[in-house]
C-alpha cells in the first residue's frame, strides 16, 4: 500500500520532465548546419518554369488613308510672241536654171566680183542651177549659182552675167508682177530721157491666171508649162541691157519674127512692156497673147535680128558683129481640160 503513492509520484515526475522537454525543442532555432543538411537531405524540389503567354497576335491597326495630295497644276508656259522677221528681197525659185554660153572656159569665182578668187572652171554649156544676182562695185551683174563638183558635192560660186543664159529674171519679173508696189503722191522731178524713136505703148498684161510660154525655152533649159484648153495662153520673151539709154537702139533695130505652129505673131511690137529695172538691169517684155490652144502639142519658133549694130552694154548684135542672129524655140503640150 505504501508502494502505489512513491510510484505514481515517479510516474508524475517523468510526465513533467517529457512535457517539459517537448516545450524545449519547440522553442530552439536550428542551427545553419542543420537547416544546411535538410536542404541536402530532402528531394530537391524542381521548380517548374512559369509558362509565360505568349501573346496571341494582336492585328495591327492598318494605317489610316493618307490622302494623296492634290496636284497642283503645273505652271503653263506662255508662248513668247514670234519675233518678226523680216521679209527677203524675193530670191530665185528652185525651178531657175542656166546654161554657160562662151567661146572657151568660164572662171567661177568664191564671190561676186572680178577680184574674188576664183575656184574652178567650166566649159561652155555646163547646165546649172541660178539662185540669186548682185551688182559689183563697177556696175557689172553677176549671179550666184550652184553646181555640182566631181564628188557629187554642190558648191555655191558666181559667174560674170554676161556670160550665162538664165531664166531666172524671168521668174523674179513674174514673183514681182504678182506682189502690190508701194506708190507715194510725190511727184517725179526727175526728166524722162528723150526717147530717139518712135513712142511705144506698152503692150497688154497678161490677165490673172494666164499661162506664160516662153519663146525659147529649150535655149534656156527651161521646162515649160503645160495649160489647158480653157487657159489663156501668152508667148513671152524679153530683152536686157546695162543702161536704160541702151534700150532704145535695141527697140529701134530690132526685127522678131516669132511663129506659133508655123503662123507668125504679127503686130508683136504693141505688145512690149514699159522699161523697168530689174536686178541691176533695164528690161522690156513681149507677153504675145494667143488666146485659148487646142488640146495637143505646139511648137514656138523665135528668130531676132538687127537692121544695125547694136550694144546691151555686155556684147555686141548685128550686122558685122559675132552675133548677127538670136534663134530659140519652145515646144509645148495643151492637155484637155477636165470638165
Amino acid at each position: 500500500m505504501q508502494m502505489r503513492p512513491w510510484w505514481t509520484l515517479l510516474l508524475l515526475v517523468c510526465l513533467i520532465l517529457l512535457v517539459t522537454a517537448c516545450e524545449s525543442n519547440e522553442t530552439q532555432t536550428p542551427s545553419p548546419q542543420a537547416q544546411g543538411d535538410v536542404a541536402l537531405n530532402q528531394p530537391t524540389r524542381t521548380v517548374k518554369p512559369i509558362v509565360s503567354f505568349t501573346p496571341r497576335f494582336t492585328a495591327t491597326p492598318l494605317p489610316s488613308t493618307t490622302p494623296f495630295p492634290s496636284q497642283t497644276p503645273q505652271a503653263t508656259a506662255t508662248l513668247a510672241p514670234p519675233t518678226a522677221t523680216l521679209s527677203p528681197t524675193p530670191s530665185p525659185t528652185a525651178t531657175a536654171s542656166g546654161i554657160i554660153q562662151s567661146n572657151q572656159s568660164v572662171n567661177l569665182r568664191d564671190g561676186p566680183g572680178a577680184d574674188q578668187p576664183v575656184v574652178t572652171a567650166v566649159a561652155p554649156g555646163t547646165e546649172v542651177g541660178v539662185l540669186r544676182t548682185k551688182t559689183d562695185d563697177a556696175g557689172r551683174t553677176w549671179y550666184e549659182i550652184a553646181i555640182e563638183d566631181d564628188d557629187g558635192n554642190v558648191q555655191r560660186l558666181w559667174v560674170r552675167g554676161d556670160l550665162i543664159e538664165t531664166n531666172f529674171d524671168d521668174i523674179v519679173a513674174g514673183q514681182a508682177a504678182a506682189e502690190v508696189e508701194d506708190t507715194t503722191d510725190e511727184p517725179d522731178n526727175r526728166t524722162p530721157p528723150t526717147p530717139t524713136g518712135p513712142t511705144r505703148t506698152p503692150g497688154a498684161t497678161p490677165v490673172a491666171g494666164a499661162v506664160k510660154i516662153l519663146a525659147y525655152c529649150e535655149q534656156k533649159v527651161v521646162r515649160p508649162p503645160t495649160p489647158t484648153t480653157n487657159d489663156e495662153v501668152y508667148i513671152e520673151w524679153s530683152w536686157y541691157v546695162a543702161a536704160e539709154d541702151l534700150m532704145q537702139q535695141h527697140l529701134d533695130n530690132a526685127r522678131y519674127e516669132v511663129s506659133l505652129d508655123g503662123k507668125p505673131l504679127l503686130d508683136w511690137d504693141q505688145y512690149a512692156s514699159d522699161t523697168r529695172r530689174e536686178q541691176g538691169r533695164w528690161i522690156v517684155y513681149w507677153y504675145y497673147p494667143v488666146g485659148r490652144l487646142e488640146a495637143g502639142e505646139h511648137t514656138v519658133t523665135y528668130h531676132l535680128s538687127w537692121d544695125e549694130a547694136i550694144t546691151d552694154g555686155y556684147d555686141d548684135f548685128g550686122p558685122g558683129t559675132s552675133t548677127t542672129t538670136n534663134d530659140g524655140t519652145c515646144t509645148f503640150t495643151v492637155n484637155e481640160a477636165t470638165p
